[in-house]
């Protein structure tokens, strides 16, 4: 629990970075005597802790979404002592290799996939600590994470095994990481920089909840125009809009695109807009050049639940302006380091970062995000223009220092000099320096889990598990493709072959089915189905979001039969055959998590929504079929669950 208050304070509003270099250090002291399962259950405690008061700011969407989120998250934490413990049973030397490599490996898993999260990373904490920040132009913010893991590794094993050896150690690692990485930082930060740009950031300070307000379109436009001409009147070659600052739609017969290049028709604009079609919803961009459209940009990677109803866009090509080639992030974007990397190039212009942190309030949560303005300037080398509609807005020159910024909820303009970019070693190639760390975690962890597997597939147990595990898995993974050639038969006919398939590998009573209990296990899953419904649809309504119920393809009587079946066919082999042969192989804690987890690995292409849904919904069924022994009486709170979210595909 410690070392989750001492990382908190080193992230914003605190600013307190120094502390994160000794946050890991009550952790780690904590686990010396540890077994791999006592690790990680203190792992998980420190991280549950660490992560609510890290994310307290989303409490503005509900108490509930809050404590799943950092419960969610703790399992990282827990997974990294787990492991530490497993590979290292005690406090040695090598642990000052182990707990960098597992820490940023770890962050590294935690940042990829469908269900990334890169927030409160360890390496961010140094935003303002610009010397020891140089080390992402080497090897982005995994390499300072390593750095801060590597010192608190060598202070808890000074700690834990006193010592000439250990102190030998500790103190390489300190001048390794501290007075090496402070050297470079500090050499870099001293290096001339020849301003070549005037940039602008506007912030019209428009509540969120007033932007899709038909009556007030017009004076928010007007709110807009005047900024853009004021910036202009500055000399500004770069003028960026925050996150859908334009109330209307750019494009389309009707768009407002000619008002808004009218604007500036001298100077490069990075306008932007909620685009509403018939066939789409897009968070959009458009960069104008001398009042022509130059390219156009729509969000990628979307907030999970947040933009639901939103389409993401498929391509985030630069575009090339007289003030260099323009990237754009949007919003949350600015938290993930592939899209700022790949977008940059020889002759690249500002990284463009657009966000409307609102939503948030006066709490952490913009600070937070802000912080990585700094991060994304350091690691590509580029200034980098944070617009955000209530703040904070920024600019950021490429060695992170900050020539200008707007606090909360204030009105205005921010212009600055910039320069050019500048190339960094982890552009040209040091984005590596991740993956390689986890691969090389993943080879030394091969050899124990290969002897595990060995000896557990002498087990029938375990070979039955992964039968019921892998052939009904394969099925589902290939449900889309199928659907495709086989429609409408493909919703009929796979779950039959799944039941089918899970019933040949562990027999009829394996699937769970039991008639007497079965209406318990509906109840109850209806009851927990119901609570995430009621969650889900409050947190919307808090921002004026109605969700409304949308039938699925076909309507309720012809599209809901397949999805009762499916869900039966779901049930049957998660809860039904899954769950009985973990449970024969290795009891409760197995069987929860092998019925848990699949979806995850099956369903990488579906939104994220459905998979923490999944995730969430399937933990919570396998309590219940922990206690009732039956698993198809929760075919129907799962049908009705995906019915629930089936409201979230019109959400605009």
């Amino acid at each position: 629990m410690a070392s989750g208050l001492l990382l908190w304070a080193a992230f914003p509003p605190l600013d307190r970075g120094a502390l994160a270099w000794v946050a890991l250090v009550p952790l780690l002291w904590s686990l010396r005597k540890a077994t791999p399962r006592e690790a990680f259950r203190l792992g998980y405690l420190s991280g549950a802790v660490w992560f609510a008061l890290t994310l307290s700011w989303i409490t503005l969407f509900g108490f509930v979404p809050w404590a799943l989120l950092a419960a969610l998250l703790a399992l990282y934490t827990g997974g990294f002592a787990a492991l530490l413990r497993w590979m290292s049973p005690r406090p040695s030397l090598r642990d000052l290799l182990l707990v960098p490599l597992l820490w940023t490996a770890v962050e590294t898993i935690r940042s990829s996939g469908p269900l990334a999260f890169p927030w409160a990373l360890l390496g961010v904490s140094q935003h303002r600590t610009l010397p020891l920040l140089q080390l992402a132009a080497l090897g982005g913010v995994p390499l300072v994470s390593f750095a801060i893991a590597l010192v608190n590794a060598a202070t808890a094993l000074l700690a834990a095994r006193p010592g000439r050896r250990a102190a030998a150690g500790a103190a390489l690692a300190l001048a390794v990481a501290l007075g090496g990485g402070t050297a470079y930082g500090s050499a870099r930060l001293r290096q001339p920089l020849l301003d070549v740009m005037r940039v602008a950031v506007l912030q019209p300070n428009i509540p969120p909840l007033r932007k899709g307000d038909a009556a007030t379109q017009r004076t928010q436009m007007a709110t807009m125009a005047r900024l853009v001409r004021e910036a202009r009147a500055r000399g500004a070659d770069l003028i960026v809009f925050p996150e859908t600052a334009v109330p209307l739609n750019l494009f389309g017969q009707a768009g407002a695109l000619p008002e808004v290049a009218a604007w500036a028709p001298d100077r490069v604009v990075v306008a932007t807009s909620f685009e509403t079609g018939s066939d789409a919803v897009r968070n959009s961009a458009v960069v104008l050049q001398d009042g022509q459209v130059r390219g156009t940009y729509a969000k990628r990677r979307l907030v999970p639940f947040g933009e639901a109803g939103v389409t993401p866009g498929d391509r985030g090509d630069p575009v090339p302006t007289r003030v260099g080639f323009l990237s754009i992030a949007i919003c949350y974007e600015s938290a993930f380091a592939e899209i700022a990397r790949t977008g940059t190039r020889p002759g690249a212009g500002p990284l463009v970062v657009v966000t409307n942190d609102g939503w948030f309030g006066t709490s952490a949560g913009p600070a937070q995000h802000a912080a990585y303005a700094a991060v994304r300037a350091v690691e590509t080398g580029r200034p980098v223009t944070r617009a955000a509609n209530t703040g904070i807005s920024l600019i950021v020159d490429p060695l992170g220092q900050v020539r200008g910024h707007l606090p909360l909820d204030r009105e205005g303009w921010l212009v600055a000099h910039v320069p050019a970019s500048i190339p960094t070693l982890y552009v040209a190639g040091g984005w590596m320096f991740a993956p390689a760390v986890t691969t090389l975690v993943a080879l030394m962890l091969l050899p124990s889990a290969g002897r595990a597997v060995r000896t557990a597939w002498q087990e029938p147990a375990f070979r039955r598990l992964a039968l019921a595990l892998a052939g009904p898995g394969m099925l589902v993974a290939l449900q889309r493709p199928m659907e495709r050639l086989v429609v409408p038969a493909g919703a009929w006919v796979l779950p039959v072959a799944i039941l089918l398939v899970a019933r040949a590998v562990v027999g009829g009573e394996g699937l769970a089915f039991r008639p007497r209990r079965a209406p318990l296990s509906a109840l109850l899953g209806l009851a927990v189905v119901g609570g995430l419904g009621t969650v889900m649809i409050s947190a919307y309504g808090r921002y004026g979001f109605l969700l409304q119920p949308a039938p699925p393809p076909g309507g309720w009587l012809v599209g809901g039969v397949p999805l009762l079946l499916g869900a039966l066919a779901w049930e049957g082999w998660l809860r039904g055959a899954v769950f009985t042969a973990a449970w024969a192989w290795r009891g409760t804690a197995a069987a929860l998590v092998a019925s848990t987890l699949p979806p995850l690995l099956v369903l990488p292409a579906r939104p994220p929504e459905v998979l923490i849904w999944s995730f969430l919904v399937g933990g919570a069924f396998g309590f219940i079929r922990l206690g009732t022994g039956d698993a198809l009486g929760l075919a129907l709170p799962r049908a009705a669950g995906l019915a629930l979210l089936g409201m979230l595909s019109v959400l605009r």
